[in-house]
């Protein structure tokens, strides 16, 4: 799924800012906040709790060009920051300029979805590239991070705030996007081959494996899911497909598999139009799943790996509903 091979624009000024400590961090993203605001613009900060605190202490008395998203309400899902900025950006753009913090609230120790929140990132460029005129800057501790997963997320940004203003990054990546490879299923996963005609038995197969652990309404979530990508596969995909599914740690993972080839990167990470009729299945599969991996490309066909983890002891078990 290539991108364009140059999505810079001057009307998004996309930027990192990797700080080391809460104090540098506190500094940086004062100082973009006090600049945002003698522009005039609004200014939206999407920040962890503990961030959100820190922001609040040293900020001057509310004038209403402030205000705050708690990106831990977006689930573990990173494929739901797109649709989010919009919808955020929507409810001020009409008021003037505005200046973002990003700094979801994904696990920095979790290899798997810092692939995927690092995609989102590049993407970011491409689903913004014709908005209004806006600024996000992206801050990432350095101490949180390996550094080559620093400099993977700084390939992904045009710019870089250095505290007190922002330049172009020379390490920027003009090309089409990189994926990690997934690595194969495990030897011990189970394999459903399906048509048409067996779509009913898929469903049953994974509704009853998932019940194992899962509460009933993710169950019920990840068979939707599962159901969605193989109806994709039969209509899309060459009329057949094949399904694998296993458990790995503390999550449901499943895998679907068909000849088909998406070509549109943003597929299922901007919310369709009112007045869409169909094409919303992955969009739905983002909604329902913790995490969506997808791998497309021509001669290659689609795999997607579908990801539900099992809730926490003390916390909910459904998913965040609030981007559907």
């Amino acid at each position: 799924m290539a991108a364009p091979t140059d999505v810079r624009t001057p009307g998004f000024s996309h930027m990192i800012y990797p700080y080391a400590g809460s104090q540098q961090y506190l500094s940086g993203a004062l100082a973009y906040i006090e600049r945002a605001r003698d522009d005039g613009a609004a200014v939206i900060i999407a920040a962890p709790t503990q961030q959100r605190a820190v922001l609040e202490a040293h900020l001057p008395g509310d004038d209403g060009r402030v205000s705050f998203m708690d990106t831990t309400a977006l689930g573990r899902n990173p494929g739901r920051l797109i649709p989010a900025w919009q919808e955020w950006i929507g409810r001020q753009a009409q008021v003037g300029a505005v200046h973002g913090i990003n700094e979801p609230a994904w696990s920095s120790s979790d290899a798997t979805r810092q692939g995927e929140a690092r995609y989102e990132e590049w993407l970011l460029n491409l689903a913004f590239a014709h908005a209004p005129a806006w600024s996000l800057l992206c801050p990432v501790d350095t101490t949180a991070y390996l550094p080559q997963a620093v400099e993977a997320l700084t390939r992904c940004h045009p710019l870089v705030w250095n505290g007190t203003n922002h330049v172009s990054s020379s390490d920027y990546l003009a090309d089409a996007y990189e994926f990690d490879e997934l690595p194969d299923p495990p030897t011990t996963a189970d394999r459903v081959d399906y048509r048409l005609q067996d779509l009913q038995a898929v469903r049953d197969k994974v509704n009853r494996w998932a019940l194992q652990t899962l509460p009933a309404r993710r169950a019920r979530e990840l068979t939707l899911a599962v159901s969605e990508l193989a109806t994709n596969s039969i209509r899309h995909g060459g009329g057949s497909g094949s399904l694998h599914y296993w458990r790995q740690n503390d999550s449901f993972v499943c895998e679907t598999r068909d000849a088909g080839v998406i070509t549109d990167p943003l597929a299922g990470r901007v919310r369709p139009p009112a007045t869409q009729l169909g094409g919303r299945g992955l969009w739905f599969v983002h909604r329902l799943c913790d995490l969506v991996q997808i791998r497309s490309a021509a001669g290659r066909g689609t795999r997607i790996r579908l990801w539900m983890d099992e809730p926490a002891a003390d916390g909910p078990d459904t998913p965040d509903t609030s981007q559907r």
